[in-house]
């Protein structure tokens, strides 16, 4: 954001001095390093305005862009043709190859569509710490240009859940309110006892839920491994929490979890061992909760 200022103050400066040592004109290097200069300043512009709930760090990169396509609701295309994945939520699959939309994926799909129907599918995009996932698809935060963020009003709206992947927590807090008022009255996915109270762990995780989840069961053991610890969920399911995060858990004891029921979200991935057959991992608090 200081960078929009000061680039726009030297537009500013650059032009007046030009004219006034050049009245008939300018040379036409110096008018392309003007261009160029007056073309990141339109760039930032809209990031002045991100000031509402939500609102982002002001040392993330913030770009003016437009949508072209919506592929469902929580990944969309820009008319520059990069893939943008909204960091911070993630909203019900669409079908693929045959298979069933899951519940409340066509109303997620349209309810980005009519948010950004309102700006005319203008968007403010500002890229998350870690900007980039391994599908090569940027991981980044989105705005309508009067501020309003798009991944706390799709969670208002009961069609996406809250997700928190480490380093990219810096709007935990404030998503994680919105999303608790659309579960408080069971609007949308929080209707779902699949999101309400979780998937029970016992029999496992079924094989059709894919990305992210909430589950909720036992705690039948803790284990550490040099970098992890493990947490057991009864059904073989494990929540894998990195050594590296645990000043993330203060005053959490996990050697004292055992016997208790734990609710936890995060992207399952599928992880046979000896001990498990499914691992979620968990960065945050914001991601696990004490039901006893």
């Amino acid at each position: 954001m200081q960078f929009c200022r000061e680039t726009a103050k030297g537009i500013g400066l650059a032009f007046g001095a030009l004219f006034r040592w050049r009245p008939h004109g300018l040379r036409r290097p110096a008018l392309a390093a003007l261009l160029v200069l007056a073309g990141l300043s339109s760039g930032c512009v809209a990031g002045e305005e991100l000031t509402g709930p939500c609102a982002p760090p002001t040392d993330l990169v913030t770009e003016s862009a437009t949508v072209g396509y919506v592929n469902d609701g929580d990944t969309v295309r820009l008319t520059n043709g990069d893939r943008v994945r909204l960091v911070g939520i993630d909203t019900p699959e669409l079908g693929r190859d045959g298979a069933e939309d899951e519940p409340f994926a066509r109303e997620a799909q349209q309810a980005l569509r009519a948010l950004l129907a309102e700006s005319q599918n203008r968007v403010v995009v500002v890229d998350a710490a870690e900007s980039e996932d391994r599908y090569g698809r940027r991981l980044s935060y989105l705005y309508l240009p009067d501020g309003r963020s798009v991944q706390a009003d799709l969670l208002k709206q009961g069609v996406a859940m809250a997700v928190f992947v480490a380093p990219n927590l810096e709007l935990a807090d404030c998503l994680t309110a919105r999303e608790r008022e659309a579960r408080r009255t069971g609007r949308g996915i929080w209707s779902l006892p699949a999101y309400d109270p979780g998937l029970p762990t016992r029999e496992g995780i079924p094989d059709h839920v894919q990305g992210a989840a909430i589950v909720q069961g036992r705690v039948v053991s803790v284990g550490q491994s040099r970098n992890n610890i493990w947490i057991n969920l009864e059904g073989r399911v494990a929540l894998k929490i990195d050594r590296d995060r645990l000043e993330s858990f203060p005053g959490w004891d996990f050697e004292s979890l055992e016997g208790e029921r734990l609710r936890a979200r995060g992207w399952v991935v599928h992880y046979s061992n000896r001990y498990q057959d499914w691992m979620i991992p968990v960065g945050t608090t914001h991601a696990l909760e004490r039901l006893d």
